[in-house]
Parts: structure tokens; sequence; C-alpha cells
């Protein structure tokens, strides 16, 4: 259970929990067409059976808030599904990824007015799910800009070309000490 505020000084108190098929319907109302060019065209149901995790925040009156779906290959077709890591290696070598420790954010929809708020949440709330996950990344194409919300989470990496398109995708990297540290256990003396 968090409190989101708006701008507007609005308060919302949202809760989190793993999407279910009976979302789908409040998610596709959440899509805008900023939402498309960023992630592209999705079939929603097929994104969720694919996911390997996918995150729903909802208020109390169960209205949904926010989602965000989670895999572990990029999207826009930048690399291979199985075969991602050397591409991501290339871009910036001091990046320890592997398909144990990484995600890639292939949808992320929020209300607007809450939507920095829920996309802090989503993302502490992932890191705090999994605790081998230290990176996701969102790749999109390198003319978009990421909007006033995911820029509040990612940085940008670099650009890396698609293997299907003539055009350049921008590579953004969330780290996981920067909204859920991993804590270190050491002797005790």
């Amino acid at each position: 259970m968090s409190v989101l505020t708006s701008p507007r000084g609005k308060v919302e108190v949202v809760h989190c929990r793993r999407t279910e098929s009976q979302d789908i319907s409040c998610i596709k109302n959440l899509i805008r067409k900023f939402t498309q060019k960023l992630f592209g065209r999705l079939n929603i149901i097929y994104l969720l059976e694919k996911a390997n995790l996918a995150v729903t925040l909802y208020n109390d009156k169960e209205e949904i808030m926010a989602q965000a779906t989670f895999l572990d290959y990029p999207n826009w077709n930048v690399a291979k599904q199985d075969d991602w890591v050397s591409v991501f290696r290339e871009l910036d070598s001091e990046i320890p990824c592997t398909p144990l420790n990484t995600l890639f954010m292939h949808l992320f929809v929020a209300v607007d007015e809450y939507s920095i708020g829920c996309c802090k949440e989503m993302i502490r709330t992932v890191f705090k799910a999994v605790p081998e996950l230290h990176f996701i990344f969102l790749i999109v194409p390198s003319y978009m800009s990421l909007g006033s919300t995911l820029i509040t989470v990612f940085d940008q990496v670099g650009n890396i070309p698609s293997l299907t398109y003539d055009e350049d995708f921008a590579v953004h990297i969330c780290h996981r000490h920067s909204h859920y540290p991993q804590l270190h256990i050491r002797k005790a003396r």
C-alpha cells in the first residue's frame, strides 16, 4: 500500500498485485497514442500470456491506476530473443546484464494524473518482488522522447539498430540501487 499525490493535490491510496486477465479491458482504456508510439501496437492478451512479470496498481475502489509488463527479452526486434546479451554488452560493457538479472519493459500505462507516482511505485514494487533483478531496460524509437513520466526512472545508455526496421532505437536503463537497494550482509564481529 502506498499513497500517491497528484500535481493538483488529490490523494490516492494504491495497492499492487499481479495482473489478471480481467484487467485487460481497463489496460486497453489506459493506452494513448503516445503509448502506441513508444511501445508499438501491442496485443495485450498475448503480451500478458508471455510476460515474466505483469504488475497492476489499483486504488481502494478497485480501479486500475497503472499497469506494467516485463519480459526477459527486448522489444522492437533489436536483438534475437535468445541472444540479446552480446548486443547490450557492445553497447556498454560496464553493465553486467545477464538473462537472470535483467527484464525489459514492454508496456507501461497509467492514469495521467498519477502517472509519475505510479511509475515510481511500479519500479520499486518490481525490484522488491524479484530480488535477483538488477536492471530494467526500456527500448523506444530513437526519435521519441520518454515523456515526463518514464524519464523520472530511466536513463539513456545509447542507440542500437533494429534487426527488422530501418531505424535506430534508444536504450534506457533503470538500476535497482536507485529505487530499492539491495542489502549486503557481513559477518558479525
